[in-house]
This record gives structure tokens, sequence and C-alpha cells, in this order.
């Protein structure tokens, strides 16, 4: 009996000990299951997070530059077609407009601007909702190599800030301080009082811009629309704001696009000038 007894007491301790155990054994297997879980990397979150462009801004789209128009405005092979890009915020002299035909420093900023476009992949971030001018020109921010060129345009003294009409007006501040930058300097648009102002350019000003009090004595006149001075010496400003003149034999007179012109070394040192160190 008592070999009975002891029996069924042994088979109720050895139950229960098996309902204790087994309860842990499933929440230990839970603990490493979440742990697991925690430290595995998240599906697809990386990938989701891939830059669509290298400047890591996914509202830029890469564009092939086609053409280049003038100074502020460029053809560009875009989402798989061919599109007229005027640039945002920024407006440079003319150079085949129907009426204003070729002002000051029109070419100069056409040949800039094709220089640094030219055959090349930039970036084009579309106006707000991809906005188009009155004359269906898409309207955009344009970055070569992750650096705005409106604001390399501005800071040459070859653009003013113009045309702001908000939404977009999104780098209005970085554009204020490359012109200040310009302005500072007298940097062609700029070396001339009131020649560029809010409402445009005002070539009439050029005529008498460059004379003195003394009937006659003039101190430069501007050149023609490939930057020639007929002969006379040229008037260059260099990327780094220098004033150079190039007199008819130095060696880099003929390439030379010039910002103003001289009739003598002395008229060129007296607006600020210095001579070409290549002669």
């Amino acid at each position: 009996m008592r070999k009975i007894i002891f029996i069924i007491l042994a088979a109720v301790v050895f139950s229960g000990c098996s309902n204790e155990v087994t309860p842990a054994n499933s929440n230990s297997n839970d603990n490493n299951s979440a742990q697991s879980s925690a430290m595995a990397p998240k599906s697809n979150d990386t990938e989701k997070k891939v830059p669509t462009t290298a400047s890591n801004n996914p509202e830029r789209i890469k564009a092939k530059v086609t053409d280049v128009v003038d100074g502020d405005t460029i053809k560009v092979l875009y989402k798989g077609k061919e599109e007229t890009v005027r640039m945002l915020l920024i407006d440079t002299p003319e150079t085949h407009h129907p009426k204003l035909g070729v002002q000051p420093y029109g070419m100069q900023a056409s040949n800039y601007t094709k220089n640094l476009l030219s055959g090349k992949t930039i970036e084009v971030e579309p106006a707000v909702n991809e906005g188009r001018d009155k004359y269906g020109r898409l309207l955009a921010y344009l970055f070569i190599n992750g650096q705005s060129v409106q604001e390399k345009i501005l800071e040459q003294g070859l653009a003013r800030v113009a045309y702001i009409y908000p939404p977009n007006t999104k780098y209005l501040e970085e554009y204020r301080a490359a012109e200040e930058k310009a302005k500072k300097k007298k940097l062609r648009i700029w070396s001339v009082a009131s020649y560029a102002r809010d409402d445009g350019y005002h070539p009439e000003v050029m005529a008498g811009a460059h004379k003195t009090d003394q009937p006659g004595d003039s101190i430069g006149f501007s050149p023609d629309a490939n930057g020639n001075c007929a002969g006379h010496i040229k008037g260059n400003i260099n990327r780094d704001g220098e004033k150079i003149y190039h007199l008819p034999n130095d060696r880099f007179y003929k390439v030379t696009k010039a910002e103003q012109c001289f009739m003598t070394e002395k008229d060129a040192v007296k607006a600020g000038f210095r001579a070409s160190r290549y002669r």
C-alpha cells in the first residue's frame, strides 16, 4: 500500500516540474526570436533611401545639355525629350532679342554659360509643379558638380537677380549674396552705375558712362557683340575680378573678349586696368 502511495506522489511531483519547465523554455525561445528580429536589418529600408542623383537630392534630375541659347537659357535632354530651360531667379543681358538686340555683356554671359555647360551632364531642379513661363520654357534651378549654375553666373557679374515670383524662391538668399559679391567688385554689368536695374538693363547709360568732365577726354567705350574693340586696346576682367588690358600686339589679344575698350594705355590705367604680363 505504501509503495502504491509513494508511486502516486512521485508521479504528481514529476508532472508538476514538467509543467513549470515547459513555459520557461517557450519564453526563452520567444525572447531570442525578438532579439534576432531587432538586430536584423530592416529589409528594403536601405534601398529606399538610395539617392536618385549624385547630389543626394531627389528633387534634382540628371539631364544632358544639348545647346546653350544664351546666358540664362539652355536646352537639355530631360525625362527623355529635349526641353528648353529658363534659369529661375536670374536675368542676363540679351544677345538676340527681336527688339532689344545685343545688350552690353550679353555675349560675355552667353559665352560663360557655354563654356560652363556645353555637352555636360547637369542636374535640373524644376520649379514647383514643373512650372513654365509664358513661352513654354521649363523653369528650373541648375547644378553642375553639385554647384549652383545661377550662383556662378551671378558671381561673375553677368546676371542680376530678377523675376522673383513665390513659391519659386528657394535659393533667393544665396543668389542675393552672390549678386552682392559682384556688385562690391563692380564686375561687368555692375561696372557702370545704373546699367543693371530692377526693371532690366539700360544700354543707353553706356554712351556717357566712360566720359570725364573734360570734353573729348574719353576713357573707354563698349566692345562689339563679339567682344572686339576694332583694333584698339581690350580691357578684360578675369574670373578673379582682376582688370587687365591687352594691346593689339599682345600674345592673347586676338583670343581676348573685351568688357571695355580703350584708345590709349593711359585711359585703361585710369579705368583701373593693368597691363597684361604676356606680351
